[in-house]
């Protein structure tokens, strides 16, 4: 069949030999969901492997903008058993508020509507033991498997964290009242949205991605979520970086160039730096303040030492940490960064700022945090954190090893172990709740069965013909 067909058939079963007795089924609603990238997508794609290792997986995710990955991967390496995909299409409505400034969300509420009715016709034929609405991990839409009859689990939860005051100045006019106004409908959908309070009251499981998302919701909901990090790297070997003899510092930076990232203010630490300091910087990404920002390092005559990467793939960006001898992580408002969990799997120190996600991610272990008081002294923090790691490769080399430490906390692997034993037991409590529920046989998924779902109906598709 065409998958890009609009012709639609009932759902049908697809399921292979069992294998295995006791398996229950688990449906993953992840948007974004791609292998081979980091983000959201890198989220959606390693929970939904590393959950499959223990439970019969289906994951609702955007046919957009993950079928042609997922397939291109599944025809290079095969099978991953017990994992099932269900690509749901965005409307033509869904794709034209897309593209109006300001209408983004309701273009993906308007999914997220179509995606709980499609899992209410997956659960009533495969009656899955839980459901978990993954990602977006933004707290503004719950999505609606929260109805289902089946323990509901939600996050991990970011997105309460906001732009420190104290910083919008120094941001521009526009930036401040678009981060103002963010911060305050924050605030409000938070504490007032009756589909979040419902959802964080439903969820048999609430994590918050951020010990700062966590105070978020317990102060606006009275409840009690478990931090879980939302993000994690896969065991992969780096080459290890032979010393540095040529007395340069290089330091990485990635992320997107917009105003919430901050770059400006480490190229103004660099400014500051001492003459004997040298340096070189790498900043990998693009956006709306590129050409902003390379003025601002023109300006401050750092050019000649600042190389622009624009964006590169995952596995380009990857590959600069073998360059680097430290990540600057400036973000104001993040939940998260995958690129740290990166950064320390290469054994690489991280420079960041101590809020957030940052300050959750990174300890003295592997990186410097330099409080968030008031700009000019987080600048200056910047530089002398600059300046002491540029004449101390040994606390380089000493919070290297340490970063290595400390990746092993986030690896996939074991937090698929982790998350799999917190579905188990949220699980096993419905099950004393509800005698009538009770394991279900494991049957193994093949991986050129998956299926395609328009216009909210699902039909079968052969992997890798799209």
């Amino acid at each position: 069949m065409n998958p890009h067909s609009s012709q639609t058939e009932p759902i049908r079963h697809a399921d292979g030999p069992t294998i295995g007795p006791g398996r229950h089924r688990v449906l993953i609603q992840a948007y974004a969901c791609l292998p081979d990238h980091g983000s959201e997508e890198g989220v959606g794609w390693n929970r939904a492997i590393e959950t499959a290792k223990y439970f019969d997986t289906w994951v609702i995710c955007c046919k957009r903008l993950c079928a042609n990955g997922i397939r291109r991967h599944f025809a290079t390496h095969g099978a991953i058993p017990g994992l099932r995909f269900v690509y749901l299409s965005n409307s033509r409505r869904e794709r034209f508020l897309a593209g109006i400034p300001g209408l983004r969300y309701l273009a993906y509420n308007l999914w997220n509507r179509r995606a709980g009715r499609l899992a209410q016709r997956l659960h009533k034929r495969h009656r899955f033991s839980l459901v978990h609405h993954l990602n977006y991990c933004g707290f503004r839409e719950p999505g609606y498997l929260w109805k289902l009859d089946a323990p509901f689990v939600w996050g991990p939860l970011g997105g309460a964290q906001n732009y420190p005051w104290r910083f919008l100045p120094k941001a521009g006019l526009s930036v401040t009242i678009r981060e103002g106004v963010r911060s305050i409908i924050n605030e409000l959908q938070l504490r007032f949205s009756p589909r979040v309070r419902k959802a964080a009251q439903r969820a048999a499981l609430l994590m918050a991605a951020t010990t700062t998302n966590y105070q978020a919701l317990t102060r606006a909901h009275r409840v009690k979520p478990l931090i879980f990090i939302e993000g994690g790297v896969a065991e992969r070997s780096f080459a290890a970086t032979p010393p540095r003899t040529d007395g340069i510092l290089r330091i990485l930076w990635c992320g997107n160039l917009e105003p919430w990232k901050a770059l400006h203010l480490l190229i103004e630490a660099l400014a500051q730096l001492p003459q004997d300091v040298r340096w070189e910087l790498r900043v990998v990404g693009s956006g709306s303040l590129a050409t902003q920002w390379q003025r601002m390092a023109e300006h401050h005559g750092l050019d000649d030492r600042i190389r622009w990467m624009g964006q590169v793939s995952h596995q380009e960006a990857l590959e600069q940490f073998t360059w680097a001898d430290i990540l600057a992580f400036t973000s104001l408002r993040d939940t998260s960064g995958t690129v740290m969990f990166e950064s320390l799997a290469a054994g690489k120190p991280i420079l960041c700022l101590d809020h957030q996600g940052a300050a959750d991610i990174v300890d003295s272990s592997c990186g410097i945090k330099v409080p968030v008081t008031y700009p000019q002294e987080v600048i200056a923090g910047l530089a002398q954190a600059i300046a002491l790691l540029a004449r101390n490769p040994a606390m380089r080399d000493m919070l290297g090893r340490g970063a290595r430490r400390r990746v092993q906390k986030y690896l996939w692997s074991d937090q698929g172990k982790r998350l799999a034993e917190l579905y188990r037991q949220v699980i096993a409590s419905n099950v004393q709740n509800d005698s009538a529920v009770s394991p279900l046989p494991y049957t193994e998924v093949r991986r050129d069965q998956c299926y395609s779902s328009s216009r909210g109906e699902i039909s079968p598709v052969a992997m890798g013909k799209a």
